[in-house]
C-alpha cells in the first residue's frame, strides 16, 4: 500500500502545491472588485509572488542537491496554501501583495526537492514518473481556479478551504515517507548519488535552453492573469464564470502535460518542443482576435497545447543536461518554468492599461517565436 503511494504521490502533492499558484490568478477578477485595483496592480500580484520564487528556487535546487530536505516538499505546499488561505483576511492591497510573496516562498521550497524525490525513487522510469509530475501541477492549476471560484458564491472566507487541503497533503506525507519509507528512500538516495556522480554537465546547452523555458513561462503565465480578464472584457462573461475558463484551460493542460510526454517518447524531446511553439503561434492570434465565444475556446485548445506539451520535455532536457546538478535543473524548469513569466507580468499588464487587453497580449507573439528560434538552436541530449 506504501510503495503504492510513495509511487502516486510526488504528482499528488504537486497537484496539493499548485491549487494554490492556480487559484491566485483565477482570484485577480475578485481583487480588482473589492480592491478597485487596475491591471498593473492586478498582474503585481501575480510578480510578488513569482519574484521570490524565481530568485529562491534555483539556490534551493543547488541545497537540494547537496543535502537531503525532504521537509521542503510538505512544508513548501502549506505554507503556499495557508498563505492563499490567509488572503480571506486581507483588508488592503498591500497585505495581498505580502501574502502573495509568502506563497512564492513556498512554491520555491517545494518544486527542486520534489523533482527529486521523482528521480530519486523512481529512476528506472523517469520519463513516465516526470510526465505523472507534471501532470499533477497541470491537474493543480486546473483545479485551483474551480476551488478558487467559491469565493464569488460564499464570500473570501471560503478560501480556508485551501488550509484544509494542506492539511490533508501532510498527513499523507507522514504516512508514506516516514518510519520505514525512510530508510527505503535513503538506500535509493544513496544509488541516486553514486549514478549522478558519472554524469557530466552541459552548461552550455542548459544555458540556450533557458530561453526556452523562459519564453514557456512567460506564454505560460500571461495567459493565466489574462485568459478571466479577457472573458471579461472581450467576450463579456460574468466575473463568476471566468474561473471556469480557466479551470478550463488549465485542465486542457493537465491532458496535454500527457500527450506531451507522450510523444517526447516517440519524436524526441525536442521535436516536442518546437512542434508546441509551432501550434501556438498561430492558434494565439486567433484566440485574441476573434471576439467571440467559439473563438475563444475553439482557439484555447491548440493554444494550449503550444503551452503544457513543452513541460516534461523541457524538465527531462534539463535534467539531462545537467546531469550531476539535477536539483538545480529541476529549480530552473519546474520552478522558473512556472515563476519566470510572473516578473515581466506587469508590463503587459501596463501595456493594457494604456492601450486595451488584445493589444498587450500580441506581445506573446515575438515571446513564442524566441521559444521556437532556441529550440533549433539545441541538440538532443545523449
Amino acid at each position: 500500500m506504501k510503495s503504492t503511494i510513495r509511487k502516486y504521490a510526488p504528482p499528488i502533492f504537486h497537484c496539493i502545491n499548485d491549487f494554490g499558484q492556480g487559484s491566485l490568478a483565477a482570484l485577480i477578477p475578485f481583487f480588482i472588485t473589492n480592491f478597485g485595483l487596475n491591471y498593473y496592480q492586478s498582474a503585481s500580484i501575480i510578480f510578488c509572488n513569482t519574484v521570490v520564487a524565481s530568485i529562491a528556487q534555483p539556490i534551493l535546487g543547488y541545497v537540494a542537491d547537496r543535502w537531503r530536505v525532504p521537509w521542503f516538499i510538505p512544508v513548501g505546499f502549506t505554507v503556499t496554501l495557508v498563505s492563499i488561505s490567509a488572503m480571506a483576511l486581507a483588508t488592503n492591497y498591500e497585505m495581498i501583495l505580502a501574502l502573495s510573496l509568502l506563497a512564492g516562498v513556498g512554491a520555491a521550497l517545494f518544486h527542486p526537492e520534489a523533482a527529486l524525490l521523482v528521480n530519486r525513487t523512481q529512476s528506472h522510469e523517469i520519463g513516465n514518473a516526470m510526465g505523472r509530475f507534471a501532470v499533477g501541477g497541470s491537474a493543480g492549476f486546473a483545479l485551483g481556479p474551480l476551488i478558487a471560484g467559491g469565493v464569488y458564491v460564499f464570500g473570501a472566507h471560503f478560501l480556508w478551504v485551501f488550509t484544509a487541503i494542506a492539511l490533508l497533503g501532510v498527513l499523507m506525507y507522514i504516512y508514506a515517507f516516514t518510519d520505514k519509507a525512510d530508510v527505503t528512500n535513503a538506500s535509493v538516495c544513496e544509488s541516486h548519488s553514486k549514478s549522478v556522480a558519472i554524469g557530466t554537465n552541459d552548461w552550455v546547452s542548459f544555458g540556450k535552453l533557458f530561453f526556452v523555458i523562459a519564453s514557456r513561462s512567460i506564454l505560460f503565465s500571461v495567459l493565466s492573469i489574462f485568459i478571466p480578464i479577457l472573458y471579461i472584457t472581450v467576450i463579456n462573461g460574468e466575473a463568476g464564470a471566468s474561473s471556469l475558463a480557466l479551470t478550463m484551460y488549465f485542465a486542457m493542460g493537465a491532458v496535454l502535460t500527457y500527450m506531451g510526454g507522450a510523444l517526447s517518447d516517440k519524436l524526441g524531446f525536442l521535436k516536442t518542443v518546437r512542434l508546441g511553439n509551432i501550434i501556438f503561434l498561430p492558434s494565439v492570434l486567433v484566440f485574441i482576435f476573434v471576439p467571440n465565444v467559439w473563438g475563444f475556446f475553439g482557439a484555447m485548445i491548440p493554444m494550449a497545447f503550444g503551452v503544457f506539451s513543452q513541460y516534461g520535455p523541457i524538465t527531462v532536457l534539463g535534467q539531462k543536461y545537467l546531469a550531476k546538478n539535477a536539483g538545480f535543473a529541476s529549480g530552473i524548469t519546474l520552478g522558473l518554468g512556472i515563476t519566470l513569466g510572473g516578473l515581466v507580468a506587469p508590463y503587459i499588464g501596463h501595456l493594457a492599461d494604456i492601450y486595451d487587453v488584445q493589444t498587450a497580449l500580441m506581445t506573446l507573439i515575438p515571446v513564442g517565436a524566441l521559444g521556437l528560434l532556441m529550440s533549433f538552436w539545441l541538440k538532443e541530449p545523449k
